[in-house]
């Protein structure tokens, strides 16, 4: 069920993120204005992973999961019927809040359904699921905002996080019951503080690194590509079926790694697949042509799926066996998702003011591996590697 409704949740998240750039181009804002709109989506997200994290214990869920979609409905509503770039700015950082808190949760609590399983099988199975959800979004985002107009698609996509929020409820609300997971209670006030970061394996902080790289690369693409698109003759449709292709060929990959992790060990695939994003992403300055464009979507969608998994059980393997340390290397984790995409759009909006569309790909392709492969380097000398 937990699986289930992240499928749900994603939907409507990713759908969001294909029509909120030309919805305020619509309205006469430009790409310098653009970067930070979308980019304060990710700044509510990551001000509110590490709250999420130091408030996460098992018997909190079933109020943070649900709570988190419901305010990400409601952000829904209001970015479709709000016309002030204030109000817009608001409304897509309470998303953003939404988003941390039902994420952040969630993979919090995977870790605790299944405490001894195979990280890299399990994160397999749950980022597939958020795979497949961000694949059908790109799709449906695309085409109901050609055939509806984009307000009333951001409208109706409301239903999506309300949905996530009931089949999300009934799943953590067994998992909070189950006494063999509770812990004992601890004492005092929760406290967002560095201690407790200080006491987590250096590995967390490798894939915070990866999440950064993939989400920096998305958060250029999403709030740009789709106007690049527009502007090279392409129709909302073909946009989200880049999108799309690249999120179904995630999705794909992500299921078949649960075999392919039970022979490979997964952290020898971490850097080959940033630099694979990388490349993919600067490839997409090559060629206008549908078929290339294509093919560059589909290699940033394999580089994103293995690299997704891949942290994601780094960060399981590596978190520590309390729920505090769960909630706190789940925040650290998905804080390095929000970093990146609150970088992209602001510097994306700029370089693509300054500069233009394909010149700031080709930036970001290039440019975004140093700093992975700078702690990368740092880390092989300093400490070996964890047992997978």
């Amino acid at each position: 069920m937990l699986f289930a409704a992240s499928i749900v949740f994603t939907i409507g998240d990713g759908s969001i993120q294909i029509l909120i750039a030309p919805h305020l181009q619509a309205q006469g804002v430009g790409p310098a204005r653009i970067g930070p709109i979308v980019a304060a989506y990710s700044v509510g997200a990551l001000c509110f992973r590490f709250v999420t994290g130091a408030l996460y214990r098992t018997d909190r869920i079933r109020y943070l999961i649900p709570g988190g979609c419901l305010l990400q409905a409601l952000s829904f509503l209001v970015l479709a019927n709000s016309t002030s770039q204030a109000v817009l700015a608001g409304a897509t950082t309470t998303n953003g809040i939404g988003f941390a808190i039902a994420s952040t949760g969630g993979l919090a609590a995977v870790m605790e359904l299944r405490p001894s399983s195979n990280a890299g099988v399990l994160m397999g199975w749950y980022t597939g699921c958020i795979g497949a959800g961000y694949a059908v979004s790109s799709f449906l985002g695309g085409l109901a905002g050609d055939h509806l107009g984009i307000p009333r698609a951001i409208t109706l996509l409301a239903v999506l996080p309300l949905v996530a929020a009931i089949g999300l409820a009934s799943a953590v609300w067994r998992l909070s019951g189950d006494a063999s997971l509770a812990e004992a209670p601890s004492t005092g006030r929760p406290r967002v503080g560095i201690r407790g970061i200080r006491t987590l394996s250096p590995f967390v902080l490798l894939a915070f690194f990866c999440a950064l790289h993939i989400n920096l690369l998305s958060g250029v693409l999403h709030a740009f590509f789709p106007l690049y698109g527009l502007a090279i003759g392409l129709s909302l449709t073909q946009v989200g079926s880049l999108s799309g292709m690249s999120s179904a060929v995630s999705s794909a990959i992500r299921f078949s790694t649960p075999a392919l992790f039970k022979r490979v060990s997964y952290q020898r695939l971490l850097p080959w697949m940033v630099v694979l994003g990388g490349l993919a992403t600067a490839a997409l300055t090559i060629s206008r042509v549908f078929a290339a464009l294509a093919i560059a979507w589909i290699g940033i969608g394999a580089s994103r799926a293995i690299l997704r998994v891949s942290s994601a059980a780094l960060v399981m393997d590596s978190a520590g066996g309390s729920d505090r340390q769960r909630g706190t290397a789940s925040g650290i984790y998905m804080s390095g998702l929000d970093i990146g995409k609150i970088i992209g759009p602001v510097l994306g909006g700029f370089s693509v003011d300054a500069f233009g569309y394909e010149p700031t790909f080709l930036a970001a392709g290039l440019g975004v591996p140093v700093v992975f492969f700078a702690y990368y380097a740092w880390l092989k000398v300093r400490e070996p590697a964890p047992v997978a």
